[in-house]
């Protein structure tokens, strides 16, 4: 026969049971989250200023410069080509052309820190552009001019490359 204390004693080991089960579960779903690269909330820090979320991490980048003849002339027309080389990812190149002020640049966000660039000029349209001009290679230095966020924003970066270029 039943008593109210063989059912309390059975109601409870069925709630510790349950409190257990569901303690197991979490510590599972804990587990899986972890492994598959989720954050958890487990300090208040974490409510006041959310973790980073997933994503890619980013910065801004520039290559800028002006190419003049051997008088200070702007040089239009002249082939630019942008070489950099990132800190883990594979090396990208841009090619793009002087306007009519001899400048060029390139802005555009990236997903890696720059180690190095590389910046080749070549004269591809011979005399249109006010002479026949040789060939110039220079690497510029690298500036970090905007800190990131410790997030997913790595600041901005800049490399200036400013040439004068000699006739054939």
């Amino acid at each position: 026969m039943l008593n109210s204390s063989s059912i309390y004693d059975a109601t409870s080991d069925l709630i510790h049971m349950k409190n257990g089960m569901k303690q197991i579960w979490q510590y599972l779903a804990a587990s899986i989250m972890g492994l598959l690269g989720f954050p958890s909330c487990d300090e208040i820090d974490n409510i006041l200023k959310p973790p980073p979320m997933y994503g890619q991490p980013y910065a801004d980048f520039k290559a800028l410069g002006t190419v003049r003849d051997e008088d200070g002339n702007p040089v239009k027309g002249i082939q630019v080509t942008v070489r950099q080389n990132w800190r883990y990812t594979k090396p990208a190149e841009n090619k793009l052309f002087t306007d009519t002020e001899g400048t060029f640049q390139l802005i555009r966000q990236v997903f890696d820190e720059p180690e190095s660039i590389t910046v080749t000029f070549e004269d591809v349209d011979g005399e249109e552009n006010g002479g026949d001009f040789a060939s110039a290679e220079v690497s510029p230095e690298i500036t970090h001019t905007k800190k990131g966020d410790h997030d997913f924003y790595g600041g901005a970066f800049e490399a200036r490359a400013d040439v004068q270029l000699k006739k054939k």
